[in-house]
């Protein structure tokens, strides 16, 4: 407003001043609620940037995500530590070459017919030692058929006719043997050869023309023969008393989305498909619901349903989501604690061949060390979310979702430095899962 305008309204008498003064405070009110809405605004603005951005930066190193996801712009880190050794074999390691078989299947003789100085014939004289060199290869493959006959005879005094039996696997008048349906599951299924590549494979080696039909036909003949071999497998899992590892993923089965689900230890492995991901699956396959060692698992929550057994947290996980946090949310607490680990971890590595779990005074120390990482990072957290906290709903931030995991579930965490039979992480059935995925 220009002075003579001023002057104007001021002339003008004290009323048409006031109203002047209440007109321009309310422009300057409207302005500044224009300017909280656009504050606002903007700071929402900035949270779904933050949070898109911490979506984009997701990979496998730093959350739960599985490898498969990160694409190929993005290079995957590995949790593990250099260990400052050398690449190739470590000083004082014993290499291995091949050696002489002291039984070949044949022998070829090298003769020395003439002497290459004088020229004289050597065919008469015996050698004086051999120079022995060795290969080995595969001979040429030829397909064996045998044929089975029955005889039928007809008995002199009763005249009746008399059948011999066939062996019991021997059901059509033409049919495959048992080593070539061997070969054919194990391409298929352990090698994880598709069926029209493992046809071709049989058909290149053998020369047998088999169906893909065929391939199929003995895969299901295989699974139905280890029905009682896998119920004996679930059952022994079911007794254990130690440490069972737990997981579960999702894949296609006839273009329908079904869930693998998974039980092991080092020398058992029990595989399942589902429908279901959650209560119902477990209860069906009646492991877990029946268990009473300890769980090793991801913290999937339905896992905690089954109060039976102990549980153990896999670290792993765990790992992931710390460098997630110092990566992606910048907090300072989340190294420490995975430095923690790996230290815990170490002193478990050092002492598991003498120990059944650490010493009481090596326990405490690092549940201390532990407690104070975890007041620091509570302090961290709410500090640099003060005013999100403040609002009455708001969701919680990834750093204090795993905050309240680690104190809560501080004994499932910290479990196999108390007892040294379960193991650190659940990486043992994310193997057992991986190659049903390669599948």
């Amino acid at each position: 407003m220009s002075e003579s305008k001023i002057i104007e309204i001021y002339n003008q008498g004290i009323s048409q001043v006031i109203d002047t003064i209440k007109m321009l405070s309310n422009q300057i009110k409207e302005q500044n609620s224009k300017i909280d809405k656009l504050s606002k605004d903007n700071k929402a603005l900035n949270q779904l940037v933050k949070s898109l951005e911490s979506q984009i930066n997701k990979n496998s190193n730093n959350s739960s995500k599985p490898p498969s996801s990160d694409g190929f712009k993005k290079k995957t880190k590995s949790l593990r530590t250099k260990s400052g050794k050398k690449p190739g074999g470590q000083e004082g390691h014993e290499g291995t070459t091949l050696c002489l078989n002291d039984n070949p299947d044949e022998i070829e003789i090298h003769k020395v017919e003439q002497c290459t100085e004088c020229g004289a014939s050597l065919k008469n004289v015996s050698p004086e030692r051999y120079i022995v060199r060795q290969i080995i290869d595969i001979p040429d493959i030829k397909v064996k058929i045998v044929e089975h006959r029955a005889e039928v005879k007809i008995c002199p005094h009763c005249k009746s006719k008399n059948t011999a039996s066939f062996p019991e696997e021997i059901k059509n008048t033409v049919q495959y043997g048992e080593q070539l349906k061997a070969i054919a599951v194990y391409l298929t299924q352990y090698q994880l050869i598709p069926y029209k590549r493992g046809v071709e494979l049989i058909e290149d080696l053998f020369n047998i023309h088999l169906s893909q039909g065929s391939m199929v036909t003995f895969n299901q003949s295989c699974h139905d023969k280890l029905e009682a071999i896998t119920n004996k497998i679930r059952n022994f899992l079911t007794s254990s008393t130690k440490a069972v590892h737990f997981d579960e993923t999702g894949m296609y089965i006839d273009k329908k989305r079904q869930w693998l689900h998974v039980a092991s230890n080092e020398n058992l492995t029990y595989y399942e498909c589902h429908e279901k991901r959650g209560k119902k699956a477990i209860d069906d396959i009646t492991i877990l619901p029946n268990f009473t060692g300890t769980s090793v698992h991801d913290g999937f929550k339905t896992y905690y349903k089954y109060t039976k057994c102990n549980h153990a947290l896999c670290n792993a996980h765990i790992l992931r989501e710390l460098n997630g946090i110092t990566e992606l949310q910048g907090q300072n607490w989340a190294k420490p604690m995975k430095d923690l680990l790996l230290e815990i971890k170490k002193e478990v590595d050092l002492a598991n061949d003498k120990h059944n779990a650490l010493p009481l005074n090596k326990i405490q120390d690092f549940e201390s060390k532990y407690d104070e990482i975890l007041k620091a990072g509570f302090n961290e957290d709410y500090a640099k979310n003060v005013e999100l906290y403040s609002k009455k709903k708001v969701k919680k931030s990834v750093s204090l979702n795993l905050l309240n995991r680690l104190s809560g579930y501080k004994d499932q965490v910290l479990a196999f430095m108390y007892d040294f039979d379960i193991p650190f992480d659940n990486n043992l059935a994310e193997r057992d899962l991986r190659m049903a995925k390669v599948k």
